[in-house]
C-alpha cells in the first residue's frame, strides 16, 4: 500500500481544511469539486484515518484533521521557503536574497551596498532584517537567511567571514555632565563614575577590550546598569543613570539627551564581519558580497562611522564608483 503524501495531496488538503466548503475549497484551487474529494479520500485512505467529518449541512475537521493541519502548514511554508531559496540561489538575472544586520549595519553600511547592488542586479529583490548577532548566526545555519553583518565572533563550521569595517570607542554622557566640558575623556576620567555596561553577548568583543583597558588603568568599573543593546545603553546614558562606553557609531544619532566625546586610549578595534554560508556558490550572494567589499573599502576610506565626521561623510560615501 503506498502511504506517500505529496505536497499537492497537502495543498489541497490544506485549503479544504481552510474553506471547510468543497465547493468554495475547489473553486480556490481552480478544480472541480469531484477531483477534490476524491484527492481528500486518496489521502485519508493512505494515511489510514478520517481528516474531516462531513455532512449534508457541514465540512469539519477531525482531531487527526486538526493536527495534521498544523504540520501541513509548517511543510508547506517550508516548501516556499525552499523554493525561493533555491531560485535565489540561480544563475537568473532575478532573485532574492534575505540579508540580515546588528544596527550599525542598517544604518551606516548597508543602505550604500543595497544601492550599488540595485545597479548590479536591478531585479533582485534583497529583504532587510534586523537581527542580534546570536540570531543572525541561528538563521544563517538554517538557511533563513542568505548574507549576515555581525560583530566579531568565533568563526563557525558552517560559514566565511570577512572583517570590513572596524571602529572606535565613545563616551556616552548625559546632557550637561561634568564630563563633557572636556574635549576629550581619559580612561582616568571614569573614575568614580557610575558606568552603563554590557551584558555578555555574543559577538560584543568590545565589552572585553573596554573591561580590560578599565583595568589596566587601575580603575575598578562600577557597573549600575547591564544592556543587552547598544540603544538600551543609549537610553539609559540619556536618563541620567550613569555613563558609558560606547562604539563610536552612536555618536551620528540625534538625542537631546547626549553628549559625546571620544576615549583616545581605546583602540580602534570594534570589527564589524559579513558571513555567508561556507561553500556557497550562488552568482547573487557571490555579487552581494563583491558589492559589500567595494563599498566597504570605501565607507573606511571616508571614516563613515567616525563620529566627527557625522551625516555628511555618510551621505557623502553613497555615491560610489
Amino acid at each position: 500500500m503506498n502511504n506517500g503524501v505529496d505536497l499537492r495531496h497537502l495543498r489541497y488538503f490544506l485549503c479544504l481544511a481552510e474553506e471547510l466548503h468543497f465547493g468554495k475549497a475547489a473553486e480556490r484551487l481552480g478544480i472541480a469539486q469531484a477531483p477534490l474529494s476524491q484527492q481528500i479520500r486518496l489521502m485519508e485512505d493512505r494515511l489510514g484515518v478520517s481528516l474531516f467529518h462531513r455532512t449534508t449541512r457541514r465540512t469539519r475537521l477531525t482531531s487527526a484533521g486538526q493536527t495534521l493541519m498544523l504540520h501541513a502548514r509548517e511543510i508547506l511554508d517550508a516548501a516556499d521557503r525552499a523554493v525561493a531559496h533555491t531560485r535565489a540561489m540561480s544563475s537568473e538575472t532575478t532573485g532574492r536574497l534575505s540579508v540580515a544586520g546588528v544596527n550599525v549595519a542598517l544604518t551606516h553600511v548597508l543602505p550604500p551596498i543595497l544601492a550599488e547592488f540595485r545597479k548590479l542586479r536591478p531585479a533582485v529583490i534583497v529583504d532587510v532584517i534586523q537581527l542580534g548577532t546570536g540570531e543572525q548566526l541561528r538563521t544563517l545555519e538554517t538557511g533563513e537567511i542568505n548574507v549576515a553583518f555581525i560583530r566579531s565572533t568565533e568563526r563557525a563550521a558552517f560559514m566565511q567571514v570577512e572583517t570590513i569595517l572596524s571602529e572606535g570607542f565613545i563616551a556616552a554622557l548625559p546632557r550637561g555632565h561634568r564630563l563633557a566640558q572636556k574635549d576629550e575623556i581619559a580612561l582616568s576620567d571614569f573614575m568614580g563614575e557610575a558606568l552603563i555596561g554590557y551584558a555578555p553577548i555574543l559577538g560584543a568583543n568590545y565589552v572585553t577590550i573596554m573591561m580590560t583597558a578599565l583595568r589596566k588603568a587601575g580603575l575598578q568599573a562600577r557597573v549600575v546598569r547591564e544592556c543587552t543593546h547598544t540603544m538600551s545603553v543609549a537610553t539609559q546614558v540619556a536618563s541620567g543613570l550613569g555613563v558609558a562606553i560606547m562604539p563610536s557609531w552612536i555618536a551620528n544619532i540625534r538625542s537631546p539627551y547626549l553628549e559625546f566625546r571620544p576615549i583616545p586610549e581605546l583602540p580602534r578595534a570594534i570589527d564589524l564581519v559579513v558571513a555567508w554560508p561556507n561553500g556557497d556558490g550562488s552568482p547573487l550572494v557571490r555579487d552581494f558580497i563583491d558589492t559589500t567589499r567595494r563599498v566597504a573599502r570605501q565607507l573606511a576610506k571616508d571614516h563613515v562611522l567616525d563620529p566627527q565626521l557625522g551625516s555628511a561623510a555618510f551621505d557623502a560615501a553613497l555615491p560610489v564608483a
